[in-house]
């Protein structure tokens, strides 16, 4: 049994392994590109500075000249690399741009205040101010440059390959959850269908024996193995419906954990365990749409997971319900030991299960059942260390 529960278990921990390595990947490639992205972006810059440095040389000796009609040209020239460039005077007013066309359109003091945030933007990017200094006159001057356009595509290549990478994970990710969410939803229909065939000829054979049975026979008895066929019954029936789409129909919920709760009841000794209080609040007027069979193997479970928390001793489980909008919430608390908050999920996998014996498929039915059949929720809203556990399931009003 150990050895199974291991082989069942097994995948899921493979399927969180998987999980975890697709978000490492995910983490490499995206600090990869961005690192080595930066790295060509600071090359670039380098090779920008080298370049406007050599230029400012030559600007210089225009300069000297003092040919303004040359010194514009050059200027022009200087942005011909693909970079903007600022020319500012030792306060940072800008005097003269180019690779700016967007400036050259609009009134002298607009265009310089424009230039300047131009300047300070750039600086803040880590482009430094090249200066122009003239020693014979004691003057100094700036010329401010900016990011080519190559640089600034190179500045969205990490974002435009992350969001690709990303893309091509998550595609992945969703593909292989459809098809396992396929092969699960395809053997719990099988089994359910096999099991429900199964059962089905043996049963009518039994009850058949036992309508021949004289009226000699102990009448106790008889109703003894009349309960249990009815039970067989019911159990039958509930692998049917499995399989196939359920109808449902309003229904009393106090009625359904009543009957739920009493056969918990009854089978307590059979399990080992010792008296189980179970308090029911639950307004009479509450309904739900359900479909009372499978509903009721959902209580049924919950319950049963209760009493086994208790590991044989005493303890109560408390059933609570109240309505908001057009949802009702049953919450059904138990004096168990808890459950650690990084199970939470994992006690709704298939195999998941820490009983010596059990295959760890009565929450993940149970799941399936209020989720796909009824359109509800189920889940664990509170589950401390030695105080028990609280189980929410939400379903439509009836």
């Amino acid at each position: 049994t150990c050895e199974g529960r291991i082989a069942v278990w097994l995948p899921y921990r493979m399927l969180a392994n998987f999980k975890g390595l697709l978000f490492v990947l995910a983490l490499i490639i995206v600090f990869g590109v961005v690192i080595y992205t930066n790295s060509i972006i600071d090359n670039l810059r380098i090779s920008s500075r080298q370049h406007l440095t050599l230029q400012v040389e030559r600007f210089r000796v225009l300069f000297m000249q003092d040919d303004a009609g040359a010194l514009d040209a050059y200027l022009h020239e200087m942005a011909s690399k693909d970079f903007p460039v600022i020319f500012s005077d030792s306060s940072g007013v800008p005097i003269s741009w180019s690779g700016l066309p967007q400036l050259d359109d609009m009134p002298t003091e607009p265009a310089k205040a424009k230039a300047i945030k131009y300047q300070q933007e750039w600086v803040k990017a880590g482009n430094l101010p090249l200066p122009f200094e003239i020693p014979e006159f004691n003057l100094t001057y700036y010329f401010y440059y900016g990011d080519s356009d190559m640089i600034q595509r190179l500045r969205l290549l990490p974002w435009i390959e992350v969001l690709l990478v990303g893309g091509l994970i998550w595609i992945g990710y969703f593909g292989f959850s459809t098809i396992r969410k396929s092969e699960e939803r395809s053997v719990w229909v099988g089994m359910a269908k096999e099991s429900a065939h199964q059962l089905g000829t043996p049963l009518t054979s039994l009850m058949g024996w036992v309508e021949l049975l004289d009226d000699s026979a102990d009448s106790e008895i008889k109703q003894e193995m009349k309960r249990d066929l009815k039970r067989l019954s019911t159990v039958a029936d509930r692998f049917s419906k499995i399989g196939s789409k359920p109808s449902l129909k309003s229904q009393p919920l106090f009625q359904i954990v009543r009957e739920a709760a009493g056969y918990i009841r009854r089978r307590v000794p059979q399990m080992g365990g010792k008296e189980i209080k179970v308090g029911i609040d639950i307004p009479e007027e509450i309904r739900v749409n359900a479909n009372t069979i499978l509903f009721g193997w959902v209580l049924e479970n919950l319950f049963k997971n209760a009493v086994e928390a208790f590991r044989g001793e005493a303890g109560t489980v408390s059933v609570r319900a109240h309505c908001r909008n057009d949802m009702v919430y049953l919450d059904i608390t138990d004096s168990g030991p808890g459950i650690p908050r990084r199970h939470w999920q994992d006690i709704f996998r298939p195999g998941y299960t820490t009983k010596k014996r059990g295959w760890g498929l009565g929450l993940s039915l149970s799941r399936r059942i209020i989720e796909e059949m009824h359109e509800g929720e189920i889940g664990i809203v509170e589950s401390n260390s030695g105080s028990g556990t609280v189980f929410r399931l939400k379903l439509h009003k009836g």
